[in-house]
């Protein structure tokens, strides 16, 4: 049913709570696995007035921190006996940087934790998860 799953990370503890179900989906289908991080090389510009860093050291923080969280999860799944692919997409917005990775990738079904906001907390911080199901053809499964 599922040929290629798209598990997003963002290195947060919340993103691998969707870990143990893609490794269910992975196993119970035989499916590829592909572990995808989207990174913001170019923050809001108001924010370099009080970076205490240059942008060249951000943009190599961000792409470093990105890469610990994929290793991360690349680990937790080859110790469940699964392989996956890592992808690291650069994109100022996590949900279009995630839909680009999946199409790029040909997967078929994509899986993203979520905090569970809602109300005006999810209107002021946004929700990177309800734009992605908002505007995703493919299946998505939200883990909260």
């Amino acid at each position: 049913m599922f040929n290629h799953i798209l598990l997003s990370t963002d290195g947060s503890e919340l993103s691998e709570k969707a870990l143990p179900y893609a490794t269910e989906l992975a196993k119970k289908f035989g499916s590829k696995l592909t572990v995808a991080s989207v990174i913001d090389l170019y923050p809001y510009i108001g924010a370099i007035e009080v970076m205490p860093v240059g942008m060249d050291q951000w943009q190599d923080e961000v792409r470093k921190q990105a890469d610990v969280a994929l290793q991360r999860m690349r680990g937790r799944l080859q110790a469940a006996g699964l392989s996956c692919d890592t992808v690291v997409e650069e994109d100022a917005q996590a949900w279009r940087g995630l839909l680009a990775v999946a199409e790029k990738q040909g997967c078929d079904a994509i899986i993203i934790a979520s905090h569970g906001r809602s109300g005006v907390s999810s209107a002021v911080l946004g929700s990177q998860t309800s734009r992605v199901l908002s505007h995703s053809k493919l299946p998505v499964l939200v883990v909260r």
